[in-house]
């Protein structure tokens, strides 16, 4: 009886340990910080170099990173080195085409053994690898690895980078390049930015900054297509289901149909018939059916969209088909629409189709724009008869009204006196037998 009691015993401790263990010891539930790579044990190396390439998709990243470290003293030095583990999955750490083995270790092992304190942030566990360097020798580290962010508002994520360059930690670089690539990059999509320029996104995403003493990169963004999507598939109905699921399987013309369906029978108080209108007029563009698109779109209430940032893709669209069309005054009157929108979202947009070549920064530009639309007037006035062009010329005089006024007044006494000279000449004709 007494065994059993110790062995219950020795079961409860053992399971109460491993659990405090695994409270204190488990990572995080959090995402990528966008940290860099840092000399952990202090040693006197240097980052001459950095070269980071990073892919988004949505919630997921891949990284690749380059460093060339140096060692400028004349001694021999054994680094160690890393980053923090936060978000990342699958890492590799290579120097000359070789593997290199690497540890998971917690703050404050490391803070025992390098007094980390005030030298690196204070995140739970690190990756970190040893690297030895002779006497002014420089190795190539690559470090790979992918790492998920997680979720902001509904759908929305933020990556960033250099955020922590200027607090003084032990990742200083003296030359900094970064690549980002965007997955499926749309400009209405973008929320906001900081240290990046809308006209440095190229056209499929792409953005390449260079600098010595780079400041904090942070791009916002959201599929706003799959945000509607998403909330379709969670309605508690089953038309908004069939609907995303019709227009995720790109079978458009059900899913417009459904729309119908849906518009005249709305049944989920959570989705708009707005929405519903969107998604009918997408699938019309999607099948190229611009006119009955336009007609969607162009009378809808853009407030009642969900998300909100849906609107931009609808101008972005609208811009694109009018530029087809060669409908230069409907596109000057998007774009002033478009400038007088107050959301960041909407100021990236108009900035980026100012200076990307898809649009053609002449096309949008609003003098230009102003220019065209005069000089087809002018060729349509010039196309005209002159007689015509002579009315019109007449009728802008300012001058014009009053001297008909007065021509139709002085008409009119003289119809008048020809007509009491007629009677007086009848009345004084006598009949004789």
């Amino acid at each position: 009886m007494q065994l059993s009691k110790i062995k219950w015993s020795i079961i409860l401790i053992l399971t109460f340990t491993i659990y405090f263990a695994s409270a204190v010891y488990s990572e995080p539930a959090a995402g990528w910080k966008g940290y860099g790579l840092f000399n952990i044990s202090g040693s006197k190396t240097t980052i001459i170099s950095e070269d980071i390439s990073v892919e988004l998709h949505n919630d997921k990243l891949t990284y690749n990173g380059e460093f060339l470290i140096r060692n400028y003293s004349n001694d021999v030095i054994k680094a160690s080195i890393g980053t923090p583990a936060q978000g990342i999955e699958k890492i590799t750490f290579v120097e000359k085409n070789s593997t290199l083995k690497w540890k998971k270790r917690s703050h404050g092992s490391l803070q025992n053994e390098f007094n980390i304190e005030n030298r690196t942030p204070q995140e739970e566990y690190w990756y970190v690898v040893n690297l030895t360097l002779n006497p002014g020798e420089t190795k190539l580290l690559n470090i790979k690895f992918d790492a998920f962010q997680l979720q902001e508002d509904p759908g929305s994520y933020t990556f960033t980078y250099f955020n922590d360059r200027k607090l003084g930690f032990s990742n200083q670089v003296e030359k900094s390049s970064l690549y980002i690539s965007m997955l499926d990059f749309q400009p209405y999509n973008i929320l906001s930015l900081q240290g990046v320029k809308p006209s440095e996104m190229g056209i499929k995403g792409d953005i390449l900054l260079k600098a010595e003493n780079m400041d904090t990169v942070s791009i916002k963004y959201m599929n706003t297509e799959k945000v509607l999507m998403d909330k379709l598939l969670s309605s508690a109905m089953y038309k908004p289901r069939e609907v995303a699921l019709a227009f995720n399987g790109k079978n458009y013309t059900k899913a417009s149909s459904l729309c119908d369906e849906y518009i005249k029978n709305p049944n989920d108080s959570q989705i708009s018939v707005e929405d519903m209108q969107f998604i009918k007029a997408e699938s019309l563009r999607r099948l190229q059916n611009y006119e009955k698109y336009l007609l969607i779109v162009e009378d809808m209430d853009y407030s009642k969209l969900y998300p909100l940032e849906l609107k931009n893709k609808i101008l972005m669209d609208r811009m694109s088909i009018y530029l087809e069309q060669q409908n230069q005054e409907k596109v000057f009157n998007l774009y002033k629409e478009l400038e007088v929108e107050t959301s960041e979202s909407a100021g990236i947009l108009k900035n980026w189709t100012e200076s990307t070549s898809v649009f053609g920064s002449a096309q949008i530009n609003k003098d230009n724009l102003i220019k065209q639309i005069q000089e087809i007037e002018d060729t349509v006035d010039q196309s005209k008869p002159k007689i015509d062009q002579l009315i019109e010329k007449a009728m802008a005089y300012k001058y014009t009204p009053a001297l008909l006024f007065l021509a139709g007044l002085i008409l009119g006494l003289s119809v008048r006196r020809f007509r009491i000279k007629r009677k007086k000449k009848k009345s004084m004709y006598i009949y004789r037998m």
